[in-house]
């Protein structure tokens, strides 16, 4: 199997050399396509532009579009941390049944059903006394990585619960005591309770020494239902943010927009800790930017959620869990970075917990500069007129962030925990760009030229508050919670424009606005969450989930828009809007589990009711949609032996229309491709299915997955274009869309010190228009995606990491993304006995990365190239701040020996 391994892995790597081409430069709208709507072949296009010198770019520049122009523990995240699914590849000796079926990503029925309880005591005058308010942590015996911790109540006693099944060992430390060592637990389906009994503790007046950790997780982790990223394992992510992230990782792509697709669908649902934030009311290219890297545990891709998270999102859920230390001590790390172009970035992450109490802050601060350009041409047909449109962007965008927070938990008994915590991230930006718009004849000889400035700041400051209340019970299993979540987030953005034109007067439409504007946006996003979720086990390994969630959403926009006239400031109400949102879902679900034998099974019903305001103030202009769905789920699993599983699933997801795409404001900004949005836009309805198999081999993990998305109603943008040559762009429904294909992931160990990891992505699209809407948006065509990351350790402390990418073009209902391509490279050195990393990180070695497309309507065809600053190097260091005890790899055997559970102790 090793060999197929490679040879997959060479295919991949072929794959992605070819794509190297196709990614270099752009081509002009293809006669092909031209042709295949009906329209007459352009002879006359000319050879397509090669891409401008962006190395001249500097901290002084201004864009010259002259010299350039054409011709979300008790905060629950989606799965409690201790629940995660465990590294895909096994270290020598952990081929235990337990560490087996730890490995193979257990379903949600049987993962967490595990308990280890105890009582320490210390001998003191003849009798053993309780040792009171200890910490206690708990490790994987694999990786050494942190699963949870606790501490003892006065009577001496703790228990940790919600265990996977796996190998472990205990860490325990308390203030005038010798640690102990506690190895060799183990957690297995057929007995999940452990009960350690009474531990003994020796005194001792010796100060505890610092020890540095030495085990590591995995980059990558797989399971059936989800992918887990560790971000402190990537090299290729350090001094990055969340964007960067994600742009490694098997399955996701993410476009110059910030636009992320998840197996070919761009209908994904960002969630922080498992719940949604006030960032999830803006752009999803801000989400992605104001998250540094360094802030985040892990990423979790769910492709097929249950029924207990919420139905949004046609391909799934990313879900972004944020750093929090849970072992025992102090515990802290300290990070700066500084990349090309003026680029830094620094953050500081503390904890530190102490009896019944444990406190986690941590402070980012980015400052970030980018270049970014766009290019496009526009073939304008009427009849036999024949026009263009050439049009070029240049910007460079500023930004200065900042992003605080802290918060606790606490054990207000052995049984109830609650966690608060508050997020504090005030962000400043400054954007400048210069467009070109050059108007053509069918010779392609310039009728005249209109330049646009828009210099641009906006301040922007938002608040998280999460407050969470968890309660387990007598019996095992037993677990009740409480979530609130309320954020907020305010902006204004200033924008102030300057028009110049060489155009004649008969060219110039009446909206074409010459001089200087102005023009003010103030935003307000606001979301609060309420959310109940009770576990309740059952007789014979059932398991009974249910809960009941309230979502609130409000956005709020207010543009105004002002015209300088005869030196007046002047509002225009033509341009000025404000638009108001108001969403309210409230939602209850149930699910099921059981096991019998080799076969568990979870079936689940989810129920949420949503009602949707906008309010278009500025046309007076209301609306108002509720509705009420069921979404069933249905999880079938297989253990066939310890190395293979096999999973089949299905559920029903819904997509609701953006805010943005419901305002049926028209927005003149540009006045030669207007935009307005569709108050009767109809939610999406998803139907999913997919069968997955994980294979476990000594040296190699391989998951495949075949899957089916039909969307009913798809949400896609509809483009024509007017006499006039405006272009007028809005939202419509479709009949249904249906994906459906391959996808094969597999890590191998080619050697101690090299593992690769392989993801290939097969699928067609299909798209139907209806009855009611033009026949060229009915459309088929198949893409494919591949990724291929190379992890090298030549020595101790020394981590290489590579990872090349390739998407195939691929189509939307009225275009064809073309394909692109890259290369990332990362490296960390561990220094200063392991307690320091140096790190150096390139992104798009090449180049290479940029996205072009080709659109079409009735009597037009474009094509656009976008390019965004990609090559980018950071230097970092990091420097682990720590009181923690834990154990060092060298001296692991003979502190299984000085360790080992004597008859009195268990």
């Amino acid at each position: 199997m090793k060999i197929d391994s490679v040879v997959f892995l060479v295919i991949c790597a072929v794959w992605l050399g070819v794509g190297t081409a196709l990614a270099q430069q752009p081509a002009p709208v293809s006669n092909s396509m031209v042709q295949a709507i009906g329209l007459k072949a352009d002879t006359t296009q000319p050879a397509p532009p090669t891409r401008p010198d962006t190395t001249l770019y500097n901290s002084a520049d201004r864009p010259d579009t002259v010299r350039s122009a054409p011709a979300q523990p008790v905060v629950q995240p989606a799965l409690p941390a201790t629940n995660s699914p465990t590294s895909t590849t096994q270290p020598a000796g952990t081929g235990t049944t337990a560490g087996r079926r730890a490995n193979a990503g257990t379903p949600e029925s049987v993962v967490g059903s595990g308990k280890i309880s105890g009582k320490l005591l210390t001998p003191q005058a003849g009798k053993n006394q309780p040792v009171e308010f200890a910490s206690i942590g708990l490790f994987r015996s694999r990786d050494s990585s942190s699963v949870t911790g606790a501490l003892t109540d006065e009577k001496g006693f703790f228990q940790m619960t919600n265990l996977a099944p796996d190998a472990y060992y205990l860490l325990i430390q308390s203030l005038g005591f010798a640690a102990k060592r506690v190895p060799r637990i183990v957690i297995s389906m057929d007995k999940p309770i452990v009960d350690l009994g009474n531990v003994l503790m020796t005194e001792t007046a010796k100060q505890l020494q610092e020890v540095v950790v030495q085990g590591q997780k995995q980059a990558y982790e797989y399971s059936l239902d989800r992918k887990i990223v560790n971000v402190d394992q990537l090299p290729i992510a350090q001094g990055g943010s969340a964007i960067d992230i994600l742009q490694n990782v098997p399955s996701v792509t993410v476009d110059v927009d910030g636009t992320l697709s998840l197996r070919g669908s761009s209908n994904v649902i960002v969630l922080v800790d498992g719940k949604p934030s006030g960032l999830t009311g803006l752009d999803r290219q801000a989400i992605l930017e104001q998250i540094p890297a360094s802030n985040i545990e892990r990423i979790e891709m769910i492709t097929n959620p249950s029924s207990r998270y919420d139905a949004d999102g046609a391909a799934g859920i990313i879900n972004i869990i944020l750093k929090k230390e849970r072992a025992a001590g102090f515990n802290g790390n300290v990070q700066l970075n500084v990349g090309t172009r003026d680029k830094y970035n620094a953050s500081i992450n503390l904890n530190t917990r102490f009896k019944k109490l444990n406190l986690f802050s941590s402070y980012n601060f980015r400052a970030n500069r980018r270049f970014q350009y766009r290019i496009s041409e526009r073939q304008n047909i009427f009849g036999d007129s024949i026009s263009y449109l050439a049009q070029r962007n240049d910007a460079i965008r500023r930004s200065v962030n900042n992003n605080l927070r802290v918060g606790f938990d606490y054990a207000l008994s052995p049984r109830d925990n609650i966690t608060a915590s508050v997020l504090y991230r005030p962000e400043y930006s400054r954007d400048t760009e210069e467009e070109n718009f050059n108007t053509l004849d069918a010779s392609r000889n310039s009728l005249g030229q209109t330049l646009r400035i828009t210099e641009e700041t906006e301040p922007e400051r938002g608040l998280d508050y999460v407050f969470g209340y968890r309660r387990t019970f007598d019996k095992q299993g037993r677990e009740l919670t409480f979530d609130a979540t309320t954020s907020s987030n305010k902006s204004t953005e200033y924008q102030n424009f300057s028009n110049t034109t060489t155009l004649p007067e008969n060219l110039l439409t009446p909206n074409f606005l010459i001089g200087r504007q102005r023009a003010d946006n103030g935003r307000e996003n606001r979301v609060a969450v309420l959310q109940l979720d009770f576990v309740e086990p059952l007789k014979d390994k059932k398991k009974l989930e249910t809960g009941l969630k309230h979502t609130y959403r409000r956005l709020a926009s207010d543009y105004t828009f002002e015209n300088l006239l005869d030196g007046i400031w002047t509002v225009n109400p033509a341009i000025s809007n404000n638009f108001i949102y108001d969403e309210r879902t409230s939602a209850a679900y149930v699910n099921f589990g059981n096991e019998i034998r080799k076969f568990s099974y979870q079936v689940g019903l989810r129920s949420e009711y949503t009602n949707i305001t906008t309010d278009q103030r500025t046309t007076n202009v209301k609306s108002q949609r509720d509705y009420i769905y069921l979404f069933p789920s249905v999880f079938l699993n297989y253990n066939a032996s310890e190395s293979q599983k096999m999973q089949v699933n299905y559920s029903r997801r819904i997509n609701r229309p953006s805010t943005w795409s419901l305002n049926p404001f028209i927005d003149l900004s540009d006045p030669l491709n207007i935009r307005y949005g569709n108050p009767d836009l109809n939610p999406e309805l998803i139907n999913s299915f997919e069968i997955s198999h994980l294979l476990y081999g000594k040296s190699t993990t391989l998951t495949s997955s075949l899957f089916f998305r039909q969307t009913n109603n798809e949400i896609t943008n509809y483009r024509t274009l007017r006499p006039d040559g405006i272009t007028e762009q809005t939202s419509l429904n479709l009949n249904r869309s249906q994906n459906y294909g391959l996808e094969i992931v597999l890590t191998q160990e080619l050697t101690r010190w090299w593992k690769m990891n392989g993801n290939f992505s097969f699928f067609q699209r299909n798209i139907q228009a209806s009855a009611d809407i033009p026949g060229i948006l009915t459309r088929t065509n198949r893409s494919w995606t591949a990724r291929v990351t190379s992890n090298m350790n030549p020595k101790k402390g020394t981590d290489i990491q590579v990872a090349m990418n390739y998407r195939s073009p691929f189509i939307v209902a009225q275009g064809t993304i073309k394909g692109f391509f890259n290369v990332d490279l990362g490296v960390k050195q561990n220094i200063l006995k392991g307690r320091g990393t140096v790190s150096l990180r390139v992104s798009d070695i090449f180049n290479t990365l940029q996205f072009q497309n080709e659109s079409f309507g009735s009597n037009f065809v474009s094509s656009t190239r976008s390019k965004r600053e990609s090559r980018i190097g950071f230097i970092g260091f990091s420097y682990r701040l720590s009181r923690q005890v834990v154990r060092e790899k060298d001296r692991d055997q003979e502190r299984d020996r000085d360790d080992s559970p004597t008859e009195n102790e268990f």
